[in-house]
């Protein structure tokens, strides 16, 4: 059986085959996965936020944020030995975990997921795949031998995308 490696939230890691990398108890979060077929080279970020827009960055961690952790990704599986023009992307998470009261509108679910999508096209990286939104959290496991994903949704078959 292969190693695997929990992400959590506001990390970052990257990983070759065999690995697994795995976030459990996703939420309102988008958690990112970038991954090279080839060379069976992937990585995974934890995004908490949609934008850095505002924030002392010198402070801040920068995978907390969509704007900033998609390129960050990037980077690191390119340094992990991934080609640029192999990548694809998968996005799971966003979900509007709590109702919305009578004077807040509760949409951090819905403008995570709408901030990496706007990352992903900037950097021209293809969305391959993506199991987001609703009101249920999710678990994940991403096998870098193939570079499927496992979502578990409690009450739920296992998908796999």
């Amino acid at each position: 059986m292969s190693a695997i490696i929990t992400v959590g939230m506001s990390q970052l890691k990257t990983a070759k085959s065999p690995t697994q990398l795995a976030v459990y108890g996703i939420g309102s979060c988008v958690i990112l996965s970038i991954y090279d077929a080839d060379r069976k080279v992937g990585g995974l970020a934890h995004i908490m936020l949609p934008t850095s827009s505002g924030m002392d960055m010198s402070k801040s961690n920068h995978i907390k944020f969509a704007d900033t952790a998609v390129p960050a990704l990037i980077n690191a599986v390119l340094d992990e030995g991934a080609l640029r023009k192999g990548l694809e992307a998968k996005i799971f998470g966003g979900s509007e975990m709590f109702p919305p009261s009578e004077d807040f509108s509760n949409t951090i679910g819905r403008d995570n997921i709408e901030a990496v999508k706007d990352a992903l096209k900037k950097y021209n990286i293809p969305l391959k795949s993506e199991d987001t939104g609703g009101t249920h959290g999710r678990s994940i496991e991403f096998d870098l031998s193939n570079g499927k994903v496992k979502v578990y949704i409690v009450g739920e078959d296992v998908r796999e995308l």
